[in-house]
């Protein structure tokens, strides 16, 4: 878990490069074939849908396959990729949620029905409803529990407004709206008279300390907020739903700043 905060950086830093190579996915050089690559195969490191379990590969075959044929277009049949403004994954939520299609798909294929047939029937009543989700990414994550982004959004701008205003800017300096400022959280506490910076991040969950664990982040105030309101247990598992809503409350915060 000490990881978060900067999962989160790396992921919003990611996003342009991979919708652009998205769009040209058809006609990239090895270069950029071994970047896109990389990106999908890092956004899916920890994403672990129920659907794995009822079929017979490994997620590492199965994310080779996702690549090979829905991502890079490499297999038969597969001309010019004709993908908008719309089908460009922005994030790496919604590489997640294409990958889940792409299993659910390989469910329903006739071949695999024969051979996983009981496996299917546990996950069958829900396959209708994730369908339908994955073409909202974000809430693809957030309907596994029982949350939808507008109700995130409404309970992220509650918890902001439950803050300091010293809190807010340590927020903002690290998620929100001046997160990208010169200086990074120094700059921010010095230019705005923060008193012990440091401790507040550390309590409210933005920074954490290299031996922390996951209790030490669900002790934290973002961490009660994610585990208590929201709902989300604080656990390895539960990774993608937690850097969804962290992205969802660093939008919160830029947008309480105007």
């Amino acid at each position: 878990m000490e990881t978060l905060t900067m999962d989160v950086a790396q992921a919003s830093g990611a996003a342009p490069m991979l919708t652009d190579l998205w769009r040209r996915r058809t006609k990239l050089s090895h270069d950029e074939m071994l970047s896109i690559y990389n990106l999908v195969q890092g956004a899916l490191r920890t994403y672990h849908p129920p659907e794995l379990h009822a079929l017979r590969e490994d997620k590492e075959e199965l994310i080779a396959q996702f690549i090979y044929t829905k991502v890079l277009r490499l297999d038969p049949g597969h001309g010019g990729s004709h993908s908008g403004e719309q089908s460009a994954p922005s994030s790496g939520y919604a590489v997640c949620a294409y990958f889940r299609r792409f299993l659910i798909d390989h469910l329903r294929s006739a071949s695999h029905q024969r051979d996983v047939s009981m496996e299917v029937d546990g996950v069958e009543a829900q396959m209708d409803e994730h369908a339908r989700a994955l073409d909202d990414p974000v809430r693809s994550v957030l309907i596994q529990h029982g949350l939808d982004e507008s109700r995130v959004r409404h309970l992220a701008r509650e918890f902001i407004g439950g803050l300091d205003k010293y809190e807010q800017l340590v927020l903002a300096g690290t998620f929100g709206w001046c997160s990208g400022d010169k200086g990074g959280l120094v700059g921010i506490a010095s230019r705005h008279h923060i008193p012990s910076y440091h401790y507040r991040a550390l309590k409210l969950g933005v920074t954490l300390k290299k031996s922390a664990q996951s209790g030490d982040f669900a002790a934290t105030k973002i961490g009660r907020w994610i585990g208590g309101t929201l709902g989300i247990a604080i656990s390895a598992d539960n990774q993608s739903a937690i850097l969804l809503v962290l992205n969802l409350l660093a939008l919160e915060s830029s947008q309480c700043a105007r």
